[in-house]
Protein backbone atom coordinates (compact mmCIF):
# COMPACT_ATOMS: atom_id res chain seq x y z
CA UNK A 1 0.00 0.00 0.00
CA UNK A 2 0.93 3.54 -1.21
CA UNK A 3 -0.43 7.36 -0.05
CA UNK A 4 -1.88 8.77 -3.25
CA UNK A 5 -2.88 12.16 -2.46
CA UNK A 6 -4.47 13.84 0.60
CA UNK A 7 -7.29 16.34 0.45
CA UNK A 8 -8.28 18.34 3.29
CA UNK A 9 -8.63 15.59 6.35
CA UNK A 10 -8.92 12.53 3.61
CA UNK A 11 -6.32 10.62 2.67
CA UNK A 12 -6.31 8.14 -0.36
CA UNK A 13 -3.93 5.02 -0.08
CA UNK A 14 -3.31 3.00 -3.02
CA UNK A 15 -3.66 -0.73 -2.57
CA UNK A 16 -3.43 -4.14 -5.02
CA UNK A 17 -6.30 -6.16 -3.88
CA UNK A 18 -4.43 -8.46 -1.88
CA UNK A 19 -3.50 -5.64 0.07
CA UNK A 20 -7.16 -4.03 0.93
CA UNK A 21 -8.43 -6.99 3.48
CA UNK A 22 -9.92 -4.34 5.25
CA UNK A 23 -13.32 -2.58 6.91
CA UNK A 24 -14.51 0.41 7.33
CA UNK A 25 -13.72 1.64 10.90
CA UNK A 26 -10.20 -0.10 10.90
CA UNK A 27 -7.09 1.86 12.03
CA UNK A 28 -4.06 1.95 9.77
CA UNK A 29 -0.45 3.82 11.17
CA UNK A 30 1.63 5.15 8.27
CA UNK A 31 4.98 5.44 9.74
CA UNK A 32 8.29 7.17 9.14
CA UNK A 33 11.20 7.15 11.25
CA UNK A 34 10.11 8.24 14.83
CA UNK A 35 6.87 9.64 13.37
CA UNK A 36 3.34 8.25 12.57
CA UNK A 37 0.21 8.74 10.96
CA UNK A 38 -3.34 7.84 12.44
CA UNK A 39 -5.98 6.69 9.44
CA UNK A 40 -9.68 5.39 9.87
CA UNK A 41 -10.73 3.38 6.61
CA UNK A 42 -14.18 5.13 5.92
CA UNK A 43 -14.47 3.76 2.29
CA UNK A 44 -12.74 1.59 -1.13
CA UNK A 45 -13.26 2.67 -4.53
CA UNK A 46 -11.59 1.17 -7.80
CA UNK A 47 -8.96 3.42 -9.14
CA UNK A 48 -9.04 5.53 -11.81
CA UNK A 49 -6.75 3.49 -14.11
CA UNK A 50 -6.61 4.96 -17.65
CA UNK A 51 -7.87 2.99 -20.34
CA UNK A 52 -9.62 0.96 -17.77
CA UNK A 53 -13.03 1.43 -19.43
CA UNK A 54 -11.41 0.98 -23.45
CA UNK A 55 -10.23 -2.69 -21.21
CA UNK A 56 -13.55 -3.85 -19.88
CA UNK A 57 -14.93 -2.60 -23.44
CA UNK A 58 -12.68 -5.20 -25.08
CA UNK A 59 -13.13 -8.26 -22.47
CA UNK A 60 -16.62 -7.84 -22.92
CA UNK A 61 -16.47 -7.74 -26.64
CA UNK A 62 -14.44 -10.84 -26.50
CA UNK A 63 -16.68 -12.87 -24.13
CA UNK A 64 -19.50 -12.01 -26.41
CA UNK A 65 -17.49 -13.83 -29.48
CA UNK A 66 -17.54 -16.99 -27.82
CA UNK A 67 -14.65 -19.59 -27.60
CA UNK A 68 -11.79 -17.89 -27.67
CA UNK A 69 -7.73 -18.57 -27.35
CA UNK A 70 -5.56 -15.99 -25.51
CA UNK A 71 -1.42 -16.20 -26.70
CA UNK A 72 0.37 -14.64 -23.65
CA UNK A 73 3.74 -16.12 -23.31
CA UNK A 74 5.08 -14.17 -20.94
CA UNK A 75 2.37 -14.03 -18.21
CA UNK A 76 1.50 -10.02 -18.73
CA UNK A 77 -2.26 -10.36 -18.71
CA UNK A 78 -2.12 -11.14 -14.76
CA UNK A 79 0.15 -8.16 -14.29
CA UNK A 80 -2.29 -5.72 -16.21
CA UNK A 81 -5.31 -7.59 -14.18
CA UNK A 82 -3.53 -6.87 -11.01
CA UNK A 83 -2.91 -3.52 -11.64
CA UNK A 84 -6.71 -3.02 -13.74
CA UNK A 85 -8.05 -4.12 -10.06
CA UNK A 86 -6.56 -1.92 -7.53
CA UNK A 87 -8.15 0.01 -5.35
CA UNK A 88 -8.20 3.48 -3.42
CA UNK A 89 -8.69 3.47 0.41
CA UNK A 90 -9.95 6.40 1.82
CA UNK A 91 -9.06 7.33 5.30
CA UNK A 92 -9.47 9.74 7.88
CA UNK A 93 -6.63 11.45 9.61
CA UNK A 94 -7.60 11.13 13.22
CA UNK A 95 -3.45 12.13 15.09
CA UNK A 96 0.08 12.60 14.86
CA UNK A 97 2.04 10.35 17.13
CA UNK A 98 6.27 12.02 17.54
CA UNK A 99 8.31 9.57 19.33
CA UNK A 100 5.12 8.14 21.43
CA UNK A 101 3.56 11.74 21.61
CA UNK A 102 -0.01 11.61 20.21
CA UNK A 103 -1.26 15.33 18.39
CA UNK A 104 -4.79 15.70 17.08
CA UNK A 105 -4.05 19.20 15.70
CA UNK A 106 -0.28 18.86 14.08
CA UNK A 107 0.26 18.89 10.35
CA UNK A 108 2.62 16.01 9.01
CA UNK A 109 2.26 13.79 6.33
CA UNK A 110 5.22 10.94 5.74
CA UNK A 111 6.56 9.70 2.50
CA UNK A 112 4.64 8.28 -0.21
CA UNK A 113 6.93 6.46 -0.81
CA UNK A 114 8.71 5.44 2.10
CA UNK A 115 6.47 5.46 4.58
CA UNK A 116 5.52 1.92 5.89
CA UNK A 117 1.64 1.26 6.15
CA UNK A 118 -0.02 -1.40 8.53
CA UNK A 119 -2.81 -2.31 10.11
CA UNK A 120 -3.38 -1.96 14.01
CA UNK A 121 -5.93 -2.68 16.76
CA UNK A 122 -8.36 -0.65 18.57
CA UNK A 123 -7.05 -1.30 21.77
CA UNK A 124 -3.71 -0.52 20.93
CA UNK A 125 -4.91 2.94 19.14
CA UNK A 126 -6.91 3.71 22.23
CA UNK A 127 -3.51 2.79 24.28
CA UNK A 128 -1.38 5.72 22.15
CA UNK A 129 -4.60 7.94 23.14
CA UNK A 130 -4.11 7.17 26.84
CA UNK A 131 -7.68 4.96 27.35
CA UNK A 132 -7.71 3.22 30.16
CA UNK A 133 -10.49 3.81 32.14
CA UNK A 134 -10.67 4.19 35.80
CA UNK A 135 -14.43 2.42 36.07
CA UNK A 136 -14.77 0.13 33.11
CA UNK A 137 -17.96 -0.88 31.52
CA UNK A 138 -17.64 -3.99 28.79
CA UNK A 139 -19.92 -3.20 26.03
CA UNK A 140 -18.74 -5.78 23.10
CA UNK A 141 -15.80 -6.51 21.10
CA UNK A 142 -13.78 -5.12 18.47
CA UNK A 143 -11.80 -7.46 15.93
CA UNK A 144 -12.45 -10.10 18.88
CA UNK A 145 -11.13 -7.98 21.24
CA UNK A 146 -13.10 -6.63 24.14
CA UNK A 147 -13.62 -2.49 24.64
CA UNK A 148 -14.48 -1.22 27.29
CA UNK A 149 -15.60 2.42 27.82
CA UNK A 150 -15.24 4.56 31.35
CA UNK A 151 -18.48 5.24 32.91
CA UNK A 152 -16.97 8.52 34.35
CA UNK A 153 -17.18 9.71 30.32
CA UNK A 154 -21.07 9.20 30.52
CA UNK A 155 -21.71 11.25 33.97
CA UNK A 156 -22.04 15.40 33.58
CA UNK A 157 -22.20 14.42 29.52
CA UNK A 158 -24.77 14.67 26.93
CA UNK A 159 -25.03 11.32 25.61
CA UNK A 160 -27.18 10.01 22.30
CA UNK A 161 -28.08 6.23 21.17
CA UNK A 162 -29.87 6.01 17.94
CA UNK A 163 -29.87 3.91 15.09
CA UNK A 164 -33.02 2.53 12.63
CA UNK A 165 -35.70 0.47 14.02
CA UNK A 166 -34.22 -3.33 15.62
CA UNK A 167 -30.95 -2.37 15.15
CA UNK A 168 -29.64 -2.80 18.29
CA UNK A 169 -29.93 0.30 20.44
CA UNK A 170 -32.57 -0.14 22.88
CA UNK A 171 -30.15 -3.57 23.74
CA UNK A 172 -27.14 -1.11 24.21
CA UNK A 173 -29.40 1.55 26.68
CA UNK A 174 -30.00 -1.51 28.86
CA UNK A 175 -26.42 -2.60 29.07
CA UNK A 176 -25.46 0.59 30.01
CA UNK A 177 -28.36 1.31 32.84
CA UNK A 178 -27.44 -2.21 34.32
CA UNK A 179 -23.99 -1.49 34.44
CA UNK A 180 -24.11 2.09 35.79
CA UNK A 181 -26.29 0.73 38.28
CA UNK A 182 -23.94 -2.59 39.48
CA UNK A 183 -20.83 0.04 39.69
CA UNK A 184 -23.33 2.03 42.13
CA UNK A 185 -24.88 4.73 39.74
CA UNK A 186 -28.16 6.31 40.34
CA UNK A 187 -29.99 5.36 36.95
CA UNK A 188 -33.90 6.69 36.06
CA UNK A 189 -35.36 5.43 32.95
CA UNK A 190 -38.34 7.01 31.65
CA UNK A 191 -39.58 3.67 30.45
CA UNK A 192 -41.96 4.50 27.20
CA UNK A 193 -42.36 0.76 25.84
CA UNK A 194 -42.01 -1.65 29.15
CA UNK A 195 -38.76 -2.96 27.92
CA UNK A 196 -36.71 -2.52 31.18
CA UNK A 197 -39.10 -4.07 33.71
CA UNK A 198 -37.69 -7.66 33.58
CA UNK A 199 -33.62 -6.69 33.59
CA UNK A 200 -33.87 -8.04 37.40
CA UNK A 201 -34.50 -11.43 35.81
CA UNK A 202 -32.04 -13.65 33.37
CA UNK A 203 -33.22 -15.06 29.92
CA UNK A 204 -33.43 -18.28 31.71
CA UNK A 205 -36.02 -17.00 34.25
CA UNK A 206 -33.79 -17.21 37.53
CA UNK A 207 -33.35 -13.91 39.59
CA UNK A 208 -30.08 -12.04 39.07
CA UNK A 209 -28.37 -10.18 41.55
CA UNK A 210 -29.19 -7.05 39.54
CA UNK A 211 -33.00 -7.01 40.85
CA UNK A 212 -32.18 -6.03 44.46
CA UNK A 213 -31.40 -2.55 42.74
CA UNK A 214 -34.10 -2.01 40.00
CA UNK A 215 -37.54 -0.52 41.18
CA UNK A 216 -40.27 -0.35 39.49
CA UNK A 217 -42.97 2.74 39.37
CA UNK A 218 -46.03 2.67 37.81
CA UNK A 219 -47.96 6.11 37.78
CA UNK A 220 -51.32 6.20 39.44
CA UNK A 221 -50.66 2.61 40.75
CA UNK A 222 -47.64 2.80 42.71
CA UNK A 223 -46.37 5.92 42.12
CA UNK A 224 -48.53 8.90 42.86
CA UNK A 225 -47.86 12.02 44.26
CA UNK A 226 -49.33 14.18 47.40
CA UNK A 227 -50.51 17.25 46.05
CA UNK A 228 -49.71 19.44 48.74
CA UNK A 229 -45.82 18.71 48.19
CA UNK A 230 -46.29 19.82 44.99
CA UNK A 231 -44.73 23.23 44.06
CA UNK A 232 -46.57 26.28 42.31
CA UNK A 233 -44.38 25.91 39.76
CA UNK A 234 -44.83 22.70 38.78
CA UNK A 235 -48.26 22.55 38.54
CA UNK A 236 -48.72 25.73 36.12
CA UNK A 237 -45.70 24.03 34.04
CA UNK A 238 -48.53 21.20 33.97
CA UNK A 239 -51.32 23.42 32.93
CA UNK A 240 -49.52 25.22 30.41
CA UNK A 241 -47.23 22.74 28.19
CA UNK A 242 -49.83 19.64 28.73
CA UNK A 243 -53.32 20.72 29.17
CA UNK A 244 -52.60 24.42 27.05
CA UNK A 245 -54.19 26.29 29.70
CA UNK A 246 -54.20 30.27 29.29
CA UNK A 247 -52.24 32.56 30.24
CA UNK A 248 -55.50 34.34 32.72
CA UNK A 249 -56.44 31.11 33.63
CA UNK A 250 -53.15 30.34 34.91
CA UNK A 251 -53.01 33.54 36.66
CA UNK A 252 -56.11 32.88 38.64
CA UNK A 253 -54.96 29.27 39.19
CA UNK A 254 -51.89 30.66 41.16
CA UNK A 255 -54.10 33.32 43.10
CA UNK A 256 -56.31 30.50 44.56
CA UNK A 257 -53.04 28.15 45.01
CA UNK A 258 -51.17 31.14 46.91
CA UNK A 259 -54.65 31.69 49.68
CA UNK A 260 -54.83 27.97 50.13
CA UNK A 261 -51.51 27.54 50.96
CA UNK A 262 -51.44 30.70 53.27
CA UNK A 263 -54.70 28.69 54.89
CA UNK A 264 -52.26 25.40 55.26
CA UNK A 265 -52.20 22.32 53.42
CA UNK A 266 -53.77 21.82 50.21
CA UNK A 267 -55.96 19.17 49.23
CA UNK A 268 -57.35 18.21 45.92
CA UNK A 269 -61.21 18.88 47.17
CA UNK A 270 -60.18 22.40 48.45
CA UNK A 271 -58.65 23.23 44.85
CA UNK A 272 -61.88 22.14 43.21
CA UNK A 273 -64.44 24.33 45.77
CA UNK A 274 -62.37 27.20 45.65
CA UNK A 275 -62.23 27.62 41.57
CA UNK A 276 -66.17 26.69 42.00
CA UNK A 277 -66.29 29.47 44.92
CA UNK A 278 -63.49 32.35 44.32
CA UNK A 279 -64.93 35.28 42.09
CA UNK A 280 -63.66 34.98 38.56
CA UNK A 281 -64.81 35.37 34.84
CA UNK A 282 -66.86 31.82 34.22
CA UNK A 283 -64.88 31.01 31.05
CA UNK A 284 -61.45 30.68 33.28
CA UNK A 285 -63.34 28.67 36.19
CA UNK A 286 -64.98 26.31 33.47
CA UNK A 287 -61.44 25.91 32.13
CA UNK A 288 -59.80 25.46 35.32
CA UNK A 289 -62.49 22.86 36.85
CA UNK A 290 -61.83 21.12 33.28
CA UNK A 291 -58.42 20.44 33.64
CA UNK A 292 -58.39 19.92 37.56
CA UNK A 293 -60.93 17.26 37.31
CA UNK A 294 -58.99 15.38 34.41
CA UNK A 295 -55.83 15.64 36.81
CA UNK A 296 -58.03 14.22 39.65
CA UNK A 297 -59.42 11.32 37.17
CA UNK A 298 -55.95 10.40 36.36
CA UNK A 299 -55.07 9.29 39.30
CA UNK A 300 -51.41 10.34 39.71
CA UNK A 301 -51.97 13.11 42.32
CA UNK A 302 -54.00 12.17 45.63
CA UNK A 303 -54.57 14.29 49.15
CA UNK A 304 -51.61 14.02 51.17
CA UNK A 305 -48.12 14.53 51.23
CA UNK A 306 -44.79 12.68 49.42
CA UNK A 307 -43.90 10.53 46.38
CA UNK A 308 -41.90 8.14 47.95
CA UNK A 309 -38.81 9.25 45.62
CA UNK A 310 -36.31 10.22 48.44
CA UNK A 311 -36.86 7.14 50.40
CA UNK A 312 -35.93 5.07 47.50
CA UNK A 313 -33.29 6.90 46.31
CA UNK A 314 -31.86 6.73 49.83
CA UNK A 315 -32.37 3.19 50.26
CA UNK A 316 -30.43 1.97 47.24
CA UNK A 317 -27.05 4.14 48.02
CA UNK A 318 -25.01 1.20 46.53
CA UNK A 319 -27.16 1.60 43.23
CA UNK A 320 -30.33 1.76 42.02
CA UNK A 321 -32.39 1.29 38.54
CA UNK A 322 -35.22 3.02 38.76
CA UNK A 323 -37.55 2.79 35.82
CA UNK A 324 -40.53 4.77 35.37
CA UNK A 325 -42.97 2.28 33.58
CA UNK A 326 -44.59 4.90 31.12
CA UNK A 327 -46.06 2.03 28.63
CA UNK A 328 -49.47 1.73 29.92
CA UNK A 329 -50.18 5.04 30.54
CA UNK A 330 -52.20 7.83 28.29
CA UNK A 331 -49.53 10.17 26.13
CA UNK A 332 -51.16 13.13 28.49
CA UNK A 333 -50.46 11.60 31.57
CA UNK A 334 -47.52 10.44 30.36
CA UNK A 335 -46.12 14.07 29.52
CA UNK A 336 -47.82 14.85 33.31
CA UNK A 337 -45.30 12.59 34.77
CA UNK A 338 -42.89 13.36 33.00
CA UNK A 339 -43.11 16.91 33.96
CA UNK A 340 -43.10 16.43 37.59
CA UNK A 341 -40.50 14.13 37.62
CA UNK A 342 -37.72 16.19 36.58
CA UNK A 343 -38.91 19.16 38.20
CA UNK A 344 -39.02 16.92 41.29
CA UNK A 345 -35.41 15.75 40.18
CA UNK A 346 -34.37 19.02 39.88
CA UNK A 347 -35.40 20.10 43.55
CA UNK A 348 -33.54 16.85 45.29
CA UNK A 349 -30.33 17.90 43.80
CA UNK A 350 -30.34 21.18 43.88
CA UNK A 351 -31.02 20.77 47.78
CA UNK A 352 -28.20 18.28 47.90
CA UNK A 353 -30.75 15.55 48.76
CA UNK A 354 -29.34 13.22 46.64
CA UNK A 355 -26.86 12.24 44.83
CA UNK A 356 -26.57 12.88 40.72
CA UNK A 357 -28.86 10.43 38.67
CA UNK A 358 -28.15 8.79 35.04
CA UNK A 359 -31.74 9.64 33.29
CA UNK A 360 -32.28 7.39 30.28
CA UNK A 361 -35.08 8.87 28.31
CA UNK A 362 -36.42 6.59 25.48
CA UNK A 363 -37.89 7.84 22.32
CA UNK A 364 -37.87 11.21 24.38
CA UNK A 365 -39.36 13.67 21.50
CA UNK A 366 -42.78 11.81 22.51
CA UNK A 367 -43.28 13.65 25.99
CA UNK A 368 -40.43 16.08 26.45
CA UNK A 369 -41.92 19.54 25.23
CA UNK A 370 -39.06 21.94 23.32
CA UNK A 371 -37.68 23.88 25.96
CA UNK A 372 -36.97 21.17 28.17
CA UNK A 373 -34.15 19.96 25.53
CA UNK A 374 -32.47 23.69 26.91
CA UNK A 375 -32.65 23.11 30.06
CA UNK A 376 -31.31 19.34 30.10
CA UNK A 377 -28.00 19.93 28.06
CA UNK A 378 -27.28 23.13 29.88
CA UNK A 379 -28.79 23.37 33.73
CA UNK A 380 -29.77 20.04 34.64
CA UNK A 381 -26.63 19.06 33.73
CA UNK A 382 -24.70 21.30 35.69
CA UNK A 383 -26.86 20.33 38.86
CA UNK A 384 -26.30 16.47 38.66
CA UNK A 385 -28.78 14.98 35.74
CA UNK A 386 -26.79 13.07 33.25
CA UNK A 387 -29.04 12.75 30.08
CA UNK A 388 -28.83 9.82 27.71
CA UNK A 389 -31.38 10.23 24.97
CA UNK A 390 -32.51 7.02 22.77
CA UNK A 391 -34.21 7.46 19.22
CA UNK A 392 -34.55 5.93 15.95
CA UNK A 393 -36.06 9.74 14.94
CA UNK A 394 -32.72 11.60 14.81
CA UNK A 395 -34.53 14.31 12.90
CA UNK A 396 -36.41 15.23 16.19
CA UNK A 397 -33.66 16.00 18.25
CA UNK A 398 -33.24 19.94 18.27
CA UNK A 399 -29.78 20.61 16.07
CA UNK A 400 -28.47 22.39 19.43
CA UNK A 401 -28.49 18.70 21.25
CA UNK A 402 -26.24 17.02 18.53
CA UNK A 403 -23.87 20.51 18.33
CA UNK A 404 -23.48 19.83 22.18
CA UNK A 405 -23.34 16.35 22.55
CA UNK A 406 -20.48 14.09 24.15
CA UNK A 407 -20.83 10.85 23.14
CA UNK A 408 -23.09 8.97 20.15
CA UNK A 409 -23.37 5.63 19.99
CA UNK A 410 -24.47 4.94 16.29
CA UNK A 411 -26.23 2.09 14.71
CA UNK A 412 -27.59 1.94 10.96
CA UNK A 413 -29.12 4.48 9.29
CA UNK A 414 -29.49 4.29 5.35
CA UNK A 415 -31.66 7.73 4.87
CA UNK A 416 -29.36 10.35 3.85
CA UNK A 417 -32.38 13.02 5.69
CA UNK A 418 -31.11 11.17 8.74
CA UNK A 419 -27.73 10.86 8.13
CA UNK A 420 -27.64 14.73 7.51
CA UNK A 421 -29.67 15.30 11.19
CA UNK A 422 -26.52 13.20 13.05
CA UNK A 423 -23.64 14.89 11.11
CA UNK A 424 -24.37 17.95 12.54
CA UNK A 425 -22.58 15.86 15.80
CA UNK A 426 -19.28 18.65 16.25
CA UNK A 427 -16.82 15.73 17.40
CA UNK A 428 -16.60 14.00 13.89
CA UNK A 429 -16.33 14.49 10.27
CA UNK A 430 -19.96 14.43 8.29
CA UNK A 431 -18.23 11.93 5.72
CA UNK A 432 -17.16 9.47 8.81
CA UNK A 433 -20.74 9.58 9.64
CA UNK A 434 -22.51 8.67 6.56
CA UNK A 435 -20.01 5.94 5.11
CA UNK A 436 -19.91 3.99 8.05
CA UNK A 437 -23.11 4.51 9.45
CA UNK A 438 -24.92 2.65 6.51
CA UNK A 439 -22.49 -0.19 6.29
CA UNK A 440 -22.86 -1.19 9.84
CA UNK A 441 -24.86 -4.76 10.74
CA UNK A 442 -27.56 -5.57 13.71
CA UNK A 443 -26.03 -4.92 16.51
CA UNK A 444 -23.24 -3.29 15.59
CA UNK A 445 -22.44 0.58 16.57
CA UNK A 446 -20.01 3.51 16.05
CA UNK A 447 -19.00 5.11 19.30
CA UNK A 448 -18.03 8.52 19.25
CA UNK A 449 -16.99 10.95 21.54
CA UNK A 450 -14.96 11.26 25.06
CA UNK A 451 -15.75 7.24 25.64
CA UNK A 452 -13.98 6.31 22.55
CA UNK A 453 -11.42 9.37 23.24
CA UNK A 454 -12.08 11.33 20.62
CA UNK A 455 -12.10 8.77 17.64
CA UNK A 456 -14.90 6.51 16.43
CA UNK A 457 -14.76 2.94 17.26
CA UNK A 458 -16.71 0.62 15.08
CA UNK A 459 -17.40 -2.41 17.39
CA UNK A 460 -20.13 -5.61 17.98
CA UNK A 461 -22.31 -4.93 20.85
CA UNK A 462 -22.17 -7.93 23.26
CA UNK A 463 -25.08 -9.80 24.08
CA UNK A 464 -26.37 -10.35 27.52
CA UNK A 465 -27.93 -12.86 30.22
CA UNK A 466 -30.38 -10.64 31.33
CA UNK A 467 -34.15 -10.68 29.90
CA UNK A 468 -34.27 -8.08 27.68
CA UNK A 469 -37.73 -8.39 26.47
CA UNK A 470 -36.97 -5.91 23.21
CA UNK A 471 -38.25 -8.31 20.66
CA UNK A 472 -41.61 -6.97 18.76
CA UNK A 473 -44.38 -9.70 19.73
CA UNK A 474 -45.53 -11.82 16.24
CA UNK A 475 -48.78 -13.35 16.14
CA UNK A 476 -47.54 -15.92 13.54
CA UNK A 477 -44.52 -16.48 15.09
CA UNK A 478 -46.41 -17.26 18.72
CA UNK A 479 -48.95 -19.37 16.63
CA UNK A 480 -46.19 -21.78 15.04
CA UNK A 481 -44.58 -22.09 18.37
CA UNK A 482 -48.07 -23.10 20.21
CA UNK A 483 -48.42 -26.01 17.24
Amino acid sequence: MKILRKHNNTVEILALPGDADLERGDFLLASEGSRSLLLQVIDMEYADIPGVLEDLLREVSIESMGETRLFDPFNISSLTMIIRDSRIILTKIRAVIDNGRLSMGKIWMPSRFTARLEKVSVNTVLGMLGGRPNIPILIGKTCDEEFHIDAMELEGKLTIITGKKESGKSHLAKILSTELSINGGRVVVLDINGEYVNLGKCRSGRRHPIGEKIVVLEPAKNFRVGISDVDLSVLLDILDHVYGTPITSLREFARIWTTLKSRGTVSLHELINAVSRFQMNEAVREALLSRLMSLINSGFFVDGEGDGLTDIFLDHRDGLLLIIDLSKVAPHLRRVVVEYLLSRLNALLFSGTIQPVFLFAEEAHLYLRNTYWEDLVTRMRHIGISPVFITNQPDTIPEMIYRQADNIFLFNFTNDADLEAIAKYSHVDSDTIKKISPSLQRGQAMVIGRVAYGVPVVLNVKDSELDMRGETKLFFKARQTNY
